[in-house]
């Protein structure tokens, strides 16, 4: 994990919230915390720094207003695989502090 972290970051083409939670997941399984918690804070951040107050279906960070049905209007802005952070965090980070 810590090779593909050096090699593959910052992550590029992929485009799903549903994809980056399985790389986060991963980390917390390599025992890499803070690097799952950094990769959350840096794509799911960005979301919220555009003015989300739901997460997005798709989002690529290179490309903010990114879809893949070829329009944003089309897109789903409040999606239900792209809140994974809530589970992850319960599961990794609040489960470890109690």
């Amino acid at each position: 994990m810590k090779r593909m972290i050096k090699t593959l970051f910052p992550i590029r083409n992929i485009a799903t919230p549903y994809m980056y939670s399985h790389v986060v997941e991963a980390l917390f399984h390599a025992g890499l915390h803070e690097e799952a918690i950094q990769l959350m804070k840096a794509y799911w951040g960005k979301m919220i720094e555009l003015g989300a107050d739901t997460f997005w279906e798709a989002f690529d960070p290179d490309q903010p207003s990114y879809s893949p049905y070829g329009s944003p209007i089309i897109s789903s802005y409040c999606h239900a695989w792209s809140c994974t952070p809530v589970y992850l965090l319960e599961t990794y980070v609040l489960k470890n502090k109690k």
